[in-house]
């Protein structure tokens, strides 16, 4: 174990999702989905995924560089056991390679293992994006990186429902791990508070109250207004199925579809603290903001009646859940 371990060595679950022509040591092929329907002339091309896992101790090298002898003997003489935790897919541009390393370094340390999934920049809009309606309520479009970053999450929903796994964890490439993650995440598994989809952060949401607890302490939330974007949050197969179902036209961003659970019925909690921070800022956007559009007295009016109808919406269901849905461990 010395000479070529003579290095700083550290303990290490070090994960590298990549394309299968691109090789790699300890790799396996993931089939993500069966992609039917009319999603598949934009979904067909991510029906596999590759994952490549390294447990062992070993210095660091670069991606794709295999162990050397010493390494292989020590994977087997020194396994890692880690807790148990639901599998973690981290959405991430092809050419991202900043936030790349920047998940790989943070999810490494945690020895958490997890797969990318290689998200695309789109240069047109989808037959899925109902621009019709887009229009109608907002007067305004979808960006096209909204609406690629809500093709993602949707294509691994697919993945979830096409899988023999309940719960998978998403993460966008612009997190930042706290300390308690993987402690956190693996105590998830055990709550007894029905739930569809999870989130990690809180921020954005307003008018909480409890529902449970985790064994570390932490509290899980319900809100009236659930926490905006779709950085980090565990969903369930079931609710998967659903939102596969509701979610086929592309009316809003995905953060703001997933909210609407007045309407897809899907029971949604939070975890507080937040076990996830927003980095966002530090890393650079890859979805540009909208263009500011003039509207008239009447495309005003329209907005501002179904907002209303939807914060009125949203008040009423939180109050149902509020008195229907007791306090649990």
């Amino acid at each position: 174990m010395r000479g070529d371990l003579a290095q700083e060595r550290c303990v290490v679950q070090f994960c590298i999702a990549q394309r299968l022509q691109a090789g790699g040591y300890f790799g396996y092929e993931c089939p993500a989905a069966n992609v039917v329907g009319e999603h598949s002339k934009y979904r067909e091309k991510h029906n596999n995924w590759v994952f490549h896992s390294l447990s062992c101790r070993f210095s660091v090298r670069g991606a794709g560089v295999a162990p050397s002898r010493h390494e292989r003997i020590a994977m087997t003489q020194n396994p890692v056991s880690a807790p148990k935790l639901p599998p973690v897919v981290v959405i991430s541009l092809v050419d991202s390679d900043v936030r790349r390393a920047h998940m790989i370094k943070q999810l490494a340390a945690a020895d958490v293992r997890f797969q990318f999934f290689d998200a695309e920049r789109i240069r047109e809009y989808p037959p899925t994006y109902d621009a019709s309606e887009r229009l109608r309520i907002y007067g305004n479009h979808l960006t096209l990186g909204e609406v690629g970053c809500y093709e993602s999450h949707y294509r691994i929903w697919e993945a979830l429902a096409n899988s023999n796994d309940d719960i998978w964890c998403i993460l966008e490439d612009d997190v930042e791990l706290t300390p308690d993650f993987s402690r956190c995440l693996a105590s998830t598994l055990g709550v007894a508070v029905p739930w569809g989809i999870m989130r990690l952060k809180e921020g954005g949401a307003a008018g909480q109250w409890q529902v449970g607890r985790l064994p570390g302490g932490e509290v899980l939330n319900d809100h009236r207004k659930q926490p905006g974007g779709a950085h980090a949050y565990l969903i369930r197969r079931g609710a998967a199925l659903v939102l596969l179902a509701y979610a086929r036209r592309i009316i809003h961003p995905v953060d703001d579809m997933i909210n609407r659970n007045w309407e897809h019925g899907i029971s949604m909690i939070s975890i507080s603290p937040d076990i996830v921070l927003d980095r966002g800022d530090d890393l650079g956007t890859t979805i540009p903001g909208r263009h500011k559009v003039r509207r008239n007295a009447w495309q005003k009016l329209k907005r501002e009646f179904h907002r209303g109808r939807d914060s009125l919406s949203r008040h009423v269901d939180a109050w149902r859940r509020r008195w229907l849905t007791p306090v649990r461990g």
